[in-house]
């Protein structure tokens, strides 16, 4: 099933063997809009490698306890993990920030950037300002 025009249900839930039966996929909204606003940015696939994660499976792959991954029934993730297709990632990141930068991504809250890929999130910082990393391994 499609969450919006570019993501489906099955990209977006948590991963672990847990949810066989029922998948768990409870995505907030604004993040579903901030992912598609990205992709029309970006002009190319994100491949999702993270969204929502079941408390247990966060604690698993090593999540910070506080992660905007974690999703319940009840709370909704708040972020996502992806590779942009054919795209470097610093390339991707630079074009997500200015397009914040531009007011055209009200929704961002953080971005990281990764070896593996970019991190999103919708969860602002309390004086308002866009939060940055860059976890890239330095050779």
């Amino acid at each position: 099933m499609n969450l919006t025009s570019h993501f489906a249900d099955f990209e977006l839930r948590c991963q672990c063997k847990r949810h066989k039966e029922k998948p768990l996929c409870n995505v907030a909204p604004r993040l579903l809009s901030l992912a598609e606003k990205v992709r029309d940015i970006l002009k190319v696939p994100m491949i999702v490698t993270s969204c929502c994660r079941c408390p247990e499976h966060n604690k698993e792959v090593g999540g910070s306890p506080a992660s905007k991954h974690i999703c319940t029934q009840s709370q909704p993730a708040r972020a996502m993990d992806f590779k942009p297709k054919n795209t470097p990632p610093i390339v991707a990141y630079n074009a997500i920030v200015k397009a914040y930068r531009d007011g055209r991504l009200n929704e961002l809250g953080g971005i990281g950037l990764y070896d593996w890929g970019i991190h999103i999130d919708i969860a602002k910082a309390a004086d308002g300002h866009l939060r940055t990393w860059d976890y890239r391994k330095k050779s």
